[in-house]
């Protein structure tokens, strides 16, 4: 699987187990502002996991367990004990899936996996002077391990699981050998209540795509800001607007007052809909969030006081200001885990 490369410098090649790759591609395809696999490690390296690492937060011993070895062999090839595995680079990657990940450094990778070798060692070096039950995988964690990490947890999060496996008391509980149908498993140990993540828009009849067409109706610089930082951000426009209007509608539910005096302020981003013209600035929303929009409309317009009547018009209008006004750090897609 290539790397599209979001301004990454250096690739590097990595090997995966095919059915995390897999989970983590259903990730990409249902959560939206995800170009690719690579991208989302990328995002989730930097953000979640390399912290956590950073920050002592990570349970050294269950992740490199789960990630060196023959079991989870990465491009080196190397086993437990640091060498190469009996039978080279085959035996462990055979059944692997490749990944070429491109960073613009890789040096914050490398200074996670010195950190979990140190806290491996020093944990190592604890059990032998106290005592203690269960063996440690003594080795060396290299960029390959943290970068497997960080697939498990988003696999194993998609498949039902806790966010941030690695960082869980309970982590056991979810660990072991990874199996075709271990989203199965995972159904049956979902949060109740929990919509699967992975639930793709389903296609409409005699669509070609999922989703329900909306039009923003925003000016021609309007378009090209939001463009510009959705290309900044690594998604498009559209992700953005598609983002902006769910945290508008949210709005609306949980402080309308609020949503609605945004709503109601002009703005020099806004464009009527010309005499005859049926497009705009056009993305497709969830038939979900669609419905959410409308009942938000109605919602609105049932407040005490109100003068003139919104339309959907003007909520996704507002939506696309949204969208080019949050600042930056808020519109980045949310990470496997996090609500959003």
């Amino acid at each position: 699987m290539p790397d599209e490369k979001f301004g990454a410098k250096e690739g590097r090649l990595i090997y995966l187990r095919p059915a995390d790759e897999k989970e983590l591609g259903r990730v990409v395809a249902a959560r939206g502002g995800y170009k690719s696999v690579p991208h989302l490690l990328r995002e989730y390296l930097s953000r979640s996991l390399i912290p956590r690492i950073r920050e002592g937060r990570c349970f050294p011993g269950r992740l490199l367990a789960e990630t060196t070895g023959r079991a989870s062999s990465g491009a080196s090839g190397k086993s437990p004990t640091g060498g190469k595995s009996p039978a080279g680079d085959s035996a462990g990657n055979q059944s692997r899936t490749k990944l070429q990940l491109g960073l613009e450094s890789w040096a914050p990778v490398e200074a996670a996996a010195r950190a979990l070798t140190g806290a491996l060692r020093r944990l190592e070096e604890r059990r032998a002077r106290e005592g203690g039950a269960g063996a440690l995988p003594f080795c060396r964690c290299g960029e390959a391990e943290v970068v497997r990490a960080a697939a498990r947890e988003i696999a194993t999060w998609s498949r039902g699981g806790p966010p941030e496996l690695f960082s869980q008391e309970s982590a056991c509980r979810w660990l072991g050998p990874s199996r075709e149908d271990s989203a199965k498993e995972g159904a049956s140990r979902r949060e109740p209540g929990r919509e699967p993540p992975h639930q793709v828009l389903p296609i409409l009849p005699g669509r070609e795509r999922g989703g329900k067409p909306v039009q923003y109706y925003i000016t021609e610089s309007a378009k090209k800001r939001l463009k510009s930082k959705g290309a900044q951000l690594g998604q498009t426009g559209s992700d953005l607007a598609r983002r902006a209007t769910r945290m508008l509608i949210r709005r609306v539910e949980e402080a309308p007052a609020e949503a609605l005096r945004h709503i109601t302020e002009d703005s020099s981003l806004y464009r009527e809909p010309r005499e005859g013209e049926t497009s705009g600035f056009q993305v497709y929303l969830a038939v979900k969030t669609k419905r959410r929009v409308e009942r938000a409309v109605a919602r609105l317009n049932q407040r005490p006081g109100r003068g003139d009547r919104l339309g959907q018009l003007d909520v996704l209008q507002a939506a696309a200001r949204l969208a080019i006004e949050t600042p930056d750090e808020e519109m980045r897609p949310p990470l496997p885990g996090a609500s959003g």
